[in-house]
């Protein structure tokens, strides 16, 4: 070995030793510090996204009571007041607010029948013949009133006659089949 180091030249020795210890540098850099870099990034965004997820808790903890009150919200729009009533309860409450939505529209409610329905895929109709008298805009206003009131409800059938032929704006009458859903 002392040899051969002795016959090459002292300029490409040189060479060859920068050529080992640079190769040596970049071994170092890639398969030590590079891997340990990469992690320490990693691991420092994390602590980001952590320090900002903590700082907005503040936020969705006053977000939560909203979104809870948009919901219920939602299921009265949907449900009415009568989500959570017992099917026996049911009947007598819809009933009752028939009659407010018909005293607050100056509509005159006649009859009120209720009568079982079908389900409908996971759905039970609850049905209610019912027959009111007014004049037009009033019956208007009052099918507007019942759809706010007790949620999702459709009229399934209707008839209007009206009860005085001989006037120009005539009292109306009107037979409704008034559908309710329930899940089943």
């Amino acid at each position: 070995m002392n040899a051969l180091l002795g016959r090459m030249e002292s300029r490409t020795l040189v060479i060859g030793m920068a050529s080992v210890v640079l190769l040596l540098a970049a071994a170092l850099f890639s398969y030590v510090l590079m891997p340990e870099l990469k992690a320490y990034r990693k691991s420092n965004n994390d602590r980001i996204v952590l320090e900002r997820v903590s700082e907005s808790g503040g936020v969705l903890a006053m977000e939560l009571p909203v979104l809870k009150e948009e919901v219920e919200r939602l299921g009265r729009k949907l449900h009415g007041d009568m989500a959570n009533l017992p099917d026996k309860q049911l009947e007598s409450f819809i009933i009752g607010r028939l009659q407010g939505i018909s005293w607050r529209n100056q509509v005159e409610l006649v009859s009120v029948k209720p009568r079982k329905g079908q389900v409908v895929q996971i759905f039970r109709e609850i049905l209610f013949d019912v027959e009111i008298t007014g004049d037009y805009f009033d019956l208007f206003t009052w099918l507007q009133s019942l759809a706010k009131e007790l949620g999702f409800v459709v009229v399934k059938q209707y008839v209007i006659r009206p009860l005085d032929s001989g006037k120009e704006s005539p009292r109306l009458s009107a037979n409704l089949t008034i559908v309710s859903y329930r899940k089943a």
